[in-house]
């Protein structure tokens, strides 16, 4: 049935992300050690060892995020298509899961804004910036809107996906 297919794809990438993060954590923690060997190789061995372990601190990391994501996409997608044998406990830790990464990122950019305006500071990271109240209140209250404008995106986009499952009824017909 659907629901146990898309179950069974999220406990496969949900494998993905466990196998692929500490691969990662183990990677970046042995560099130091690693790059010295692939700098003293000369040539193509150089150019092989170099691309490899290139291509392995990039698309591991991206393996672990894009794993946890779709576990988390599947497993809800799980939730709510017909299965063989119901798990309401596992149905609604899911469900909490899918709810939490939807909507952390609106509640960070809401949290980013309320901070600001409460310590009269707002801080950008690239380019390093800070704007405070009192001396650009112009460029902080820009700051502010900026982040109360992502928080309003990404809330809206959580909420677009989340309202047909949690509200079939209010949820327009496509």
């Amino acid at each position: 049935m659907a629901g146990d297919r898309a179950r069974r794809r999220a406990l496969f990438n949900l494998l993905v992300a466990l196998l692929a993060l500490p691969a990662c954590w183990l990677l970046f923690s042995q560099l130091d050690k690693i790059w010295p060997v692939v700098v003293a190789m000369e040539g193509a061995r150089f150019m092989a060892a170099a691309t490899l372990l290139g291509a392995a601190m990039a698309l591991g990391p991206l393996a672990a995020a894009l794993g946890f994501l779709l576990a988390v996409w599947f497993g809800v997608d799980s939730v709510y298509r017909p299965r063989r044998r119901p798990s309401p406990r596992l149905d609604r830790l899911i469900v909490a899961l899918g709810l939490l990464v939807w909507f952390v990122p609106a509640l960070t950019a809401a949290g980013i804004a309320g901070q600001a305006v409460a310590i009269g500071r707002i801080h950008f990271v690239r380019p390093p910036r800070d704007y405070l109240l009192a001396t650009d209140p112009v460029a902080f209250w820009q700051g502010v809107g900026f982040w109360l404008i992502m928080a309003g995106l990404s809330g809206f986009l959580a909420w677009r996906y989340w309202r047909p499952r949690l509200l079939p009824a209010s949820a327009p017909r496509s």
